[in-house]
């Protein structure tokens, strides 16, 4: 995290959102704007589902650890996101969250230094849970500004859906809302994955693979990075079916 250059206001982003709603094969579901107050139980989503991670495997390698820095961290940057407005979440009947999809509209990402001066408790917290760590979480975090494409683009943070939900299609009710946005204002997406096994499934969303050696984490499994190409643009866009 390093600096922001804004090029789409908070009041526009936020006029530019569609209805919500939405239904997963087991129950009622609904797909909202996630409300900063509910970060906490938005992170322990994130954390649950980015459990076996190879990028967080390999920063934590201690399992009980790795649970308590995952789960301070996707507080913190789940937080920072519903400020923004830019969170949703897949919530149940009963009021639970389901899956999180933690987006930042164009200009938000690197973090600003206000933004990164707002997220130090959060930042102390992974430092407690695993101290040995710290130290390469925080390179890891400045490669990623540091790699981190400079054009206008809907940046996909994180999306995670809580094991015991996963696999009926909540994944892609969460990330469709800013699709949507994304179609209409012309604006590309750019997400990163440490699995290659994810690529196959943002293909169906559009996304493609930019490039597949990008080394975010010390001496880690490389990211691949993927973009969706604005509608209508010359940029490639693999087929949704």
């Amino acid at each position: 995290m390093a600096y922001e250059t804004t090029t789409i206001g908070d009041r526009n982003a936020r006029a530019s959102l569609p209805a919500l709603t939405g239904s997963s094969d087991a129950a009622a579901t609904r797909i909202v704007l996630l409300r900063p107050e509910r970060a906490s139980a938005a992170g322990a989503v994130l954390a649950r589902s980015h459990a076996d991670y190879p990028s967080f495997n390999h920063l934590f390698p201690e399992p009980a650890r790795r649970a308590r820095a995952l789960k301070a961290m996707f507080t913190g940057i789940t937080r920072d996101a519903a400020r923004l407005e830019s969170a949703y979440a897949a919530i149940a009947a009963d009021d639970s969250v389901l899956g999180v999809a933690v987006w930042l509209a164009p200009g938000r990402y690197p973090w600003s230094a206000w933004r990164q001066l707002r997220g130090a408790g959060w930042m102390l917290r992974v430092l407690r849970a695993a101290p040995s760590s710290f130290r390469a979480f925080m390179q890891t975090g400045a490669n990623g500004a540091r790699l981190h494409p400079r054009d206008s683009h809907w940046y996909l943070e994180a999306m995670g859906v809580d094991p015991a939900h996963q696999r009926r299609g909540l994944g892609g009710q969460l990330i469709e809302p800013v699709l949507e946005i994304a179609d209409r204002d012309q604006v590309e997406c750019y997400l990163e994955t440490a699995r290659p096994e994810n690529v196959d499934y943002y293909a169906r969303y559009g996304f493609v693979v930019e490039n597949r050696s990008l080394q975010v984490v010390p001496d880690g499994r490389a990211h691949i990075a993927m973009r969706r190409g604005r509608i209508g643009s010359s940029r490639p866009v693999a087929d949704r079916d």
